[in-house]
């Protein structure tokens, strides 16, 4: 049997990433059975404050520990799983939905093979809204995650329970995905380090939502998304890649224009504040701003991105459809959702693939910018983390969008213009997120910035196709000139006791 030092502190725990804990492991400084056990104490202890984890597997996590060895990138490291398409063998998986209750995956999806090879040590899943579709984690089957900063805020979506869990310190690192901004959003509101990462990285993720989205993690440090990256994708680039250096003399284009300018929306002062210290900082790394135009309009939401949002809305139904025997009740999905599916079965075929080929003309128009620049920097939010329950209907809103959902009238809501309200609510929010994820690009959510309450606002910058190692080197530097990890909230709020319930 091995020999290891015991007694680590919570303290210590937190002061280390997913890449410093393993390192620990494999010289024998502490063993993954106490990390597991650090990692479920701080899970009992903030759990019913941020309703983050929705599922454990502790029995399973800790016979594995027992055979863990030290060889893999993250050996022994604890980790939390994105409730979404995400299975794992004998573990429940909901996708934030009633309508999975009771589905057990019978095997591991090859994502979560490929992360458990590297040595992760799965032991919970965690809160996301129905089918990944929100950039808030409200679902009303778990239950809101709420932002250990403050829990009367979002910690956005779709990987909100993700983005709580690891600024709480439960775990230095936490499997996450990004169709519209569900990695950056919980980044910016959780402030934490989030890359979405270019189409096609990853071999054995999902292409969903028309090839938007792509798997990733949130974590706390560069050097533990790299290594995720490295272990998830079968590559041994991106850790190296920042043993280069930083870049040099980048040329960063800048812009803090709302796409929605012309109907009155703006972008919050503090996310503003944010982008503007974030350029002076470049420049004091040696590289070019310059304001610009951004490459997109307000057009590209509803027209170009919902229709596929919709269409994959109706997958979704019908996986979860299958998943109960092919019987669908009204009340297993939330009224919105619902709606969105049905107003998915309405597009055709022209129009979806219209819509997608709108997608590649974005793609030439960001490539347009980078002839002249090599990023591209915008705010990850519009605002400031939002509060619980910001983006609910109004009671006549809901009422209808209830009886639509159950009548198929959802044609009557376009009509009425009741779905463009809703859709301007939530991309008045969140609209520098989506158009990377529609051209294919990869991009970071950097915690730099701060709202004037003390949440965190995170800077966004996109690259061109395949800049993923430029990012990773780019977002080294600026961690090293403007270090975040020691940045942690103190879950002092305790406003809600929790847990949350649902009938």
């Amino acid at each position: 049997m091995p020999s290891w030092r015991r007694f680590m502190t919570f303290s210590e725990y937190r002061k280390n990433d997913a890449t410093a804990l393993a390192a620990l492991v494999k010289k024998r400084s502490v063993s993954p059975a106490e990390l597991l056990e650090l990692a479920v104490d701080r899970f009992e202890a903030v759990n019913d404050r941020l309703n983050a984890v929705v599922s454990t597997r502790l029995p399973a996590a800790r016979a594995e520990v027992e055979g863990c060895e030290p060889w893999g990138p993250f050996s022994g490291v604890p980790f939390l799983l994105k409730d979404l398409a995400m299975e794992i063998k004998g573990s429940p998986m909901s996708c934030g939905s009633r309508s999975y209750r009771g589905y057990v995956s019978d095997h591991d999806s090859d994502l979560v093979a490929a992360a458990r090879r590297s040595g992760l040590i799965v032991f919970g899943k965690t809160n996301t809204p129905e089918f990944g579709i929100t950039p808030y984690t409200e679902p009303s089957a778990l239950g809101p995650a709420r932002n250990p900063w403050n829990t009367m805020h979002t910690p956005g979506g779709s990987s909100g329970g993700s983005g709580a869990a690891v600024a709480a310190g439960i775990v230095p690192m936490a499997s996450a995905s990004d169709g519209g901004g569900s990695i950056r959003i919980p980044a910016s509101n959780c402030g934490l380090f989030g890359l979405k990462s270019s189409r096609g990285l990853l071999p054995f993720a999902q292409d969903g939502w028309g090839g938007g989205v792509v798997e990733g993690c949130l974590s706390r440090s560069v050097r533990d998304t790299a290594g995720y990256l490295d272990a998830v994708s079968g590559s041994t680039g991106f850790v190296s890649a920042l043993s280069k250096g930083p870049p040099e003399h980048l040329r960063i284009a800048f812009s803090t224009a709302h796409p929605f300018a012309d109907d009155g929306l703006t972008v919050h002062e503090d996310c503003v504040k944010a982008v503007h210290e974030a350029m002076r900082l470049a420049q004091s790394l040696g590289h070019h701003v310059e304001e610009v135009s951004l490459p997109w309009d307000k057009a590209v939401y509803e027209r170009d991105f919902l229709p596929v949002l919709f269409v994959s809305t109706v997958e979704e139904v019908a996986r979860a459809r299958a998943v109960r025997g092919g019987k669908l009740r009204a009340r297993d999905l939330e009224p919105n959702t619902a709606l969105m599916a049905q107003m998915g079965s309405r597009i055709d075929a022209a129009a979806y693939t219209e819509a997608l080929s709108r997608w590649t003309e974005l793609a030439a128009r960001f490539a347009a910018v980078y002839e002249g620049f090599d990023l591209l920097c915008v705010p990850s939010l519009a605002e400031p983390p939002a509060r619980i329950g910001q983006f609910a209907s109004p009671a006549a809103e809901a009422l209808a969008v209830r009886a639509a959902s159950r009548l198929g009238l959802a044609g009557l809501l376009m009509r009425f213009g009741i779905v463009r309200e809703m859709a301007q609510r939530v991309f008045g929010y969140m609209p520098f997120t989506p158009p990377a994820n529609m051209a294919g690009l990869p991009a970071v959510s950097l915690p730099l910035g701060t709202s004037a309450s003390g949440l965190p606002v995170g800077v966004q910058f996109i690259g061109p196709q395949g800049s993923d190692e430029l990012l990773l080197r780019f977002s080294a530097a600026v961690e090293t000139s403007a270090p975040w990890f020691d940045r942690v909230p103190e879950l002092q709020d305790r406003t809600f006791t929790g847990p949350w319930s649902s009938q």
